[in-house]
Parts: C-alpha cells; structure tokens; sequence
C-alpha cells in the first residue's frame, strides 16, 4: 500500500511521501475533526459532537471524547490503523482540549509509527499537527 494524496496535493505536486504523507494526513485529520456531527448530509455518522459541550462530569467528557475521536479516525482515515487517542493533560488552559493520536502509517509499503497532536481552538475548529517521534 502506498501513501495517498488528495487530488489538489497531487496537482500542486506535494507528493514527498515522508513529510508529505504526514502533513497530508494531519491537514485531513484537522478537517475531519473540525467537523461537527450530522453536518454532512450524505454521511449521516460522519462528524463529531461539540466537545466544548460538557454536561457530564470532565472525566466522562474527555473518555466519550477519546472514544468518538478514536472511532472517527478509524472509520474515516483508511491510512492509519491501530488508532490510540489519549486526553492530553490541562496544565496550560483548563479551558482547551487537547488529544494525542497515535497510529501506524504506511509510507512507501514500510508501516511506520506515527503521532499526531489535536487541539480544539476557540471557534470550534480542531487544529492537527505531527509530533516527532
């Protein structure tokens, strides 16, 4: 398997499969985490639910959380495989979310671990980038 690019990547030539297949996949993630369940009319399933909507306890919040963002990736990013999301801990901001992701990426037929971390910004929208392993 190789790693895929969407077609406005390919026509404006960032094909470099390392950094190329990260950023490809932590710009998607971004995207996809960014958008709020039952906003997509021909995927019903597809989206999140707020996460700044917490009504249950923080602890519930953060686990339903995980567990949403976890199934949402492995439904919906066909190039990671063994998703592990964590709640990362609130020392900055206590108002901020943020998760790390961690997963296999194939890149070039080679499967490499890969990480990601996702922090949910004021407006709503969930910014994504690679970390270093």
């Amino acid at each position: 398997m190789t790693c895929h690019h969407s077609l406005f990547e390919r026509l404006e030539g960032h094909t470099s499969a390392r950094s190329g297949g990260m950023a490809s996949v932590a710009a998607h993630l971004g995207k996809m985490l960014s958008t709020r369940a039952g906003s997509v009319q021909t995927a019903g399933d597809y989206g999140l639910p707020d996460l700044n909507d917490m009504r249950q306890s923080l602890h519930e919040s953060l686990s339903q959380s995980r567990l949403s963002i976890e199934r949402f990736i492995q439904a919906y990013e066909p190039r990671l495989t063994n998703v592990r999301v964590r709640a990362l801990p609130r020392d900055r901001d206590p108002l901020v979310l943020a998760f790390s992701i961690a997963a296999m990426l194939v890149i070039d037929g080679e499967a490499r671990a890969v990480a990601f971390s996702a922090h949910l910004g004021g407006g709503g929208q969930v910014e994504v980038a690679p970390d270093d392993l």
